[in-house]
């Protein structure tokens, strides 16, 4: 069968287009699948199709490109469909040009069925859709959350429909009562989340991760201040929030105003979300609506016990309380938040066992199920179409069915179709492509695929590097190329992986990428220094490895920014191991003309110091409109400086996640400078100084 997606904007990472792309993922392994996006945004989608799915477009908002449709004659005026709140506004908004597009895909299409996914679309093809393929519309909210005129629209829509399926029971119970006429074509499919393989959480990194659009109704505010009433009892926690939205600079006030800069993390938009939830100790749904709760599986599947609120209507129906997790009221509030958030947090034990049985339980819910559940209800439609056309057949006189056949056979989008030849599509071209896992010792493992014979090689070379240096490693077979820490050198800065195999050398696309093990992996040190590296997938989605290698090294471990100035403490690593007599932190000016100085570090012991850099010194200095500082330790006389700041963890690019607050000072001459210290693209630490800045301002590119 073929089966077309119909989706708003397959380029974006929200739970509709995640649930899409597993169920066309798992569709794909009996049927010809397509996913339709009204919109193409990017070159290539930020979540991972099955290269199987062909995907599609119909509106090319690509920005520069030569498709660009944004600025078409058609892309002007209301569109004829019923309004559907969420997509009225920006630039993705549905015009005239929406309404010719929506409506000539659905009469050419040559799909054996075509599944809509939000209310508008669902509009589309009740009002437009064609009787050649069976139409099927989706509920990826509820209908409790849809404002009272778009219920009443998408109501309208469902007799027109052949099927409408709903994420939980209780939503399509819902649909039943509110739809009486269409109820028996009203249907629950609780998506699934597929097996990927990836190793499961240790809960062991005192990490808690939460993960979704950051909007009103995810309450990470209550998160938020529930761990701030948990820190105290519990330093060296950290809180994730993974995800971006409307609600990120509210989000990131409450955080420094609590003085959780340090300790809470927005960790923004990251695909594939699956390898984060397993760094996790706890997975936190402080939600005040769940439909479903996709996160949720996600990190049950990854092993990870969850704390989440009792919203309608997901996460009851995922999280046995006292079993895989624990369920709070919402009547509770913060203080039942962080009460159960707190029992977690104190039992290593409890968390292994919900987390060992919420793996067991999140198998029962796979894409396969949804994909069979899918099957069996298009099996049904298809069943009920044709004993309703027999049934019509067997009390329409004969001069009537002839006509009736006439009329079908001269319809234009019957007869002039050339695509419905059905001629056999491509197979979709192999990418090369790895996965990467570190080890609990630090190696990282690397799987390429390759769609070409080998043997293999893997190729690391660092990137920019006028000396040409490379790691070459045999790809044994079966079994993949291990880097070891202790085995193979890779000097600071980053490396480009490529496979090759004969004379056909090719880039390596990432695959998953497993980080989890270095959460609190200790570095590298041995009689050259220290070093540390970290997997990751580039911003246009290649594998590549983060290196540092240095004599010796201070990894900041806690950091404290106020009006009186900025107090830091750090560890030692690599050749100097403990901090000499008279040791100085240096603050050195990236500006000519600007004033660097010199601070006390004070020992404290077994390798760690610290010090303290009163604000008033460099703004006494500050001259220029923006002035950057980098700090290094000077141990003593004759030895380099040891650089200063955060590279251990798992955390590439650390200035983007790890936002410090700005401190607004009175400079000497008149005005305001704000002053912000950061974490450079080297990974030391660095201050900032502007005049007059915007508090969202960027940082300086380093």
């Amino acid at each position: 069968m073929r089966i077309a997606f119909l989706i708003h904007n397959a380029y974006g990472i929200g739970a509709t287009i995640r649930g899409t792309a597993h169920l066309s993922a798992a569709l794909a392994e009996r049927h010809d699948v397509e996913v339709m996006s009204v919109h193409r945004v990017a070159d290539t989608p930020a979540l991972p199709f099955d290269p199987r799915v062909r995907l599609s477009s119909l509106i090319d908002m690509r920005e520069g490109t030569p498709g660009y449709e944004g600025d078409h004659v058609l892309n002007t005026g209301t569109h004829r469909m019923f309004p559907d709140p969420a997509v009225e506004t920006g630039r993705l908004r549905y015009r005239t040009l929406h309404d010719l597009r929506l409506t000539e895909w659905l009469a050419w299409t040559d799909a054996d069925a075509v599944i809509a996914t939000r209310p508008l679309l669902n509009g589309y093809l009740a009002r437009h859709g064609s009787d050649r393929y069976l139409r099927i519309g989706q509920e990826h909210l509820t209908l409790a959350s849809h404002e009272p005129g778009l219920r009443a629209d998408q109501n309208s829509c469902l007799p027109h429909l052949d099927a409408f399926v709903t994420l939980t029971e209780a939503d399509a119970a819902a649909y039943r009562t509110a739809v009486p006429e269409a109820a028996d074509r009203v249907h629950a499919v609780p998506p699934g989340s597929p097996d990927l393989g990836l190793t499961p959480s240790l809960r062991t990194s005192r990490t808690i991760v939460a993960a979704g659009r950051l909007v009103p109704g995810k309450r990470y505010d209550r998160l938020v201040d529930a761990f701030a009433k948990l820190l105290p009892e519990h330093p060296g926690w950290t809180l994730r929030i993974y995800g971006r939205g409307p609600e990120h600079a509210a989000l990131r006030r409450r955080i420094d105003r609590l003085g959780l800069y340090d300790d809470v993390l927005l960790m923004g938009a990251v695909t594939p979300m699956e390898p984060e939830w397993a760094k996790a100790a706890i997975a936190a749904v402080s939600s005040d609506t769940e439909p479903y709760g996709h996160g949720i599986l996600e990190a049950m599947r990854a092993g990870v016990p969850v704390v989440a609120t009792d919203a309608p209507h997901g996460p009851a129906r995922l999280v046995a309380h006292g079993v895989t997790g624990l369920l709070v009221p919402l009547t509770g509030g913060t203080d039942a938040f962080a009460a159960a958030l707190g029992r977690l947090m104190d039992d290593q034990e409890t968390r292994d066992r919900f987390g060992r049985t919420a793996r067991v339980h999140a198998a029962a819910h796979s894409t396969e199920a949804a994909a069979k559940a899918y099957e069996r209800i298009l099996d049904d439609v298809h069943a009920r179409r044709t004993r309703e056309r027999a049934e019509l057949d067997a009390l329409t006189p004969r001069p009537r069915k002839a006509a009736r056949a006439a009329a079908r056979l001269s319809a234009p989008h019957r007869a002039e179709n050339p695509r419905r030849a059905r001629s056999p599509r491509k197979p979709p071209r192999p990418r090369t492509s790895a996965a990467a896992l570190v080890t609990p010792a630090g190696a990282i493992e690397i799987r390429p695929t390759a769609p070409f014979p080998g043997p293999y090689t893997l190729l690391l070379t660092l990137r920019d590097d006028p000396a040409a240096r490379e790691v070459r490693l045999p790809v044994p077979d079966p079994g993949p190329a291990v880097l070891g820490r202790a085995t193979h050198r890779l000097d600071e800065g980053r490396w480009d992986t490529y496979l090759l195999a004969g004379t056909t050398r090719r880039r390596l696309r990432a695959g998953l990428v497993e980080q989890g093990a270095l959460l609190g992996l200790p570095p590298l040190e041995d009689g050259t220094g220290f070093a540390h590296w970290i997997p990751y997938r580039t911003k246009d989605g290649y594998l590549a490895v983060r290196a540092w290698r240095r004599p010796a090294h201070a990894e900041i471990i806690a950091l404290e920014t106020g009006e009186s100035g900025l107090l830091v403490t750090a560890q030692l690593h690599g050749i100097v191991r403990s901090l000499p007599r008279g040791a100085m932190v240096r603050v050195k000016a990236r500006e000519e003309g600007s004033e660097s100085f010199l601070l006390a570090a004070r020992d404290q012991g077994r390798g760690r110091f610290g010090f303290r850099l009163p604000y008033v010194m460099p703004l006494a200095g500050h001259g220029a409109p923006q002035d950057v500082w980098d700090f290094a330790l000077l141990p003593e006389p004759g030895v380099a400086p040891v650089p200063l700041g955060r590279v251990l963890g798992d955390l590439v690019d650390r200035k983007r996640v790890a936002v410090l607050p700005y401190t607004a000072l009175e400079h000497p001459a008149g005005g305001t400078t704000r002053v912000r210290p950061f974490v450079n693209v080297r990974g030391d630490l660095s201050l900032l100084m502007r005049d007059n800045g915007d508090r969202t301002a960027r940082l300086p590119a380093d």
